[in-house]
């Protein structure tokens, strides 16, 4: 075997070869196993459909740096940049290698070559390090710090939980995709309700979306979205968004549910996350994930049946500061 930086290299994903994509899906799926029941096996066309698109909190698609052993990819790290002026700070990032290439200093070669992919950005968060793994202690030698702790569940749609009756003086107003022109303020105004909600000590804004910001995102989001807006006389009281996976439709991802704080406290978070359970036709599987700390929510999924699958950590560090 050769040094190990003459075998890394970056790898414009949107030009790689058959071969070269099958390989990242290998070593992503088989990390996404790893250890620990729960977790399931990515689908090649998922995880080739999420490298190549934005994700829902608007980063652009994947970069990449790879190591290769005799042609072979045996790991690669993972950039996302924004271009939103609040994430100008901030990359995500992910560094996997192969359970049989491991202490062998390829994630630190990795992580090393991943800064020519930052594009300026000074620090660095990455939101796949799964409790008790491997992850854990290389990013903690590497400089990393928790920040964040999120719990990941799964509801299989088989028995739908009672949707209720809405209390006087609101209603909901649903569609997909792309809001309706006399909803869109209100939408902004629910969304950025989640600005209170537990987040740990990460740089990402969830609560910074704009008109403009939400309609951009609906230029360019290829996943359909489905979204259920809670009004309160006419204004804006709580949402909820889910996004069906872009290769299998049976196959959801529950993002943002936020009550209003005046709305707080009489079950109105459940009601309209019950409320859209009965809109998803078609969808056998939803999954979320939740701040661990977030108990009300993590409650609230449990009573709709959510079950806990595994909990994964948010870790930050300055480039400067990395241990490379």
């Amino acid at each position: 075997m050769g040094a190990i930086t003459e075998q890394i290299e970056e790898l414009d994903f949107s030009s790689a070869s058959e071969e070269d994509r099958r390989g990242l899906h290998e070593v992503v799926a088989t990390w996404s196993v790893e250890g620990s029941p729960g977790k399931e096996r990515p689908l090649y066309e998922s995880v080739v459909a999420l490298w190549e698109h934005r994700d829902d909190i608007g980063f652009e698609p994947a970069r990449f740096v790879v190591a290769r052993e005799e042609g072979k990819i045996v790991g690669y790290a993972e950039v996302r940049i924004s271009e939103a002026e609040a994430h100008a700070d901030l990359a995500n990032a992910n560094v996997v290698v192969l359970p049989a290439y491991r202490r062998r200093g390829i994630g630190t070669a990795l992580l090393r070559a991943m800064r020519s992919l930052l594009s300026g950005r000074t620090v660095i968060e990455s939101w796949s390090v799964f409790k008790d793994s491997p992850a854990e202690p290389f990013a903690a030698a590497h400089g990393f710090r928790v920040i964040s702790s999120m719990t990941r569940q799964r509801l299989d749609l088989i028995d739908l939980p009672e949707a209720g009756e809405l209390p006087a003086g609101y209603e909901l107003v649903s569609w997909k995709n792309v809001a309706p022109e006399e909803f869109v303020e209100a939408y902004v105004l629910a969304l950025n309700g989640i600005s209170d909600a537990p987040q740990g000590e990460t740089m990402l804004d969830l609560a910074g979306n704009t008109i403009e910001s939400v309609r951009k995102d609906e230029a360019v989001t290829v996943a359909d979205r489905w979204i259920v807006l809670l009004l309160h006389e006419g204004a804006a009281a709580g949402v909820t968004v889910v996004e069906l996976d872009l290769t299998v439709p049976a196959v959801a991802e529950q993002l943002s549910t936020v009550v209003l704080p005046g709305h707080r406290g009489r079950g109105l978070g459940r009601l309209i996350k019950a409320h859209m359970l009965h809109n998803l036709h078609g969808v056998k599987t939803i999954y979320t994930r939740v701040s661990s700390e977030n108990e009300h929510m993590l409650r609230v999924n449990h009573s709709l049946g959510y079950e806990d699958t595994f909990i994964y950590m948010g870790v930050q560090a300055k480039t400067a500061d990395l241990q490379v």
